[in-house]
């Protein structure tokens, strides 16, 4: 089985508002900075992607 193919954009943490660089696939919610594995430095793994 092959992986989900994954997009770079920008998100925004709804925590303390510091956008990043992350990865997303088209309808999966989950949203990873990249090259952080625990989310943003602040604690908070919820990020709005830009659309």
């Amino acid at each position: 089985m092959g992986a989900r193919p994954r997009r770079k954009g920008a998100a925004q943490c709804t925590n303390c508002g510091r956008t990043m660089a992350v990865w997303f696939s088209d309808g999966d919610d989950e949203v990873r900075p990249i090259g952080s594995a625990n989310g943003c430095p602040c604690g908070e793994s919820s990020f709005r992607v830009f659309e």
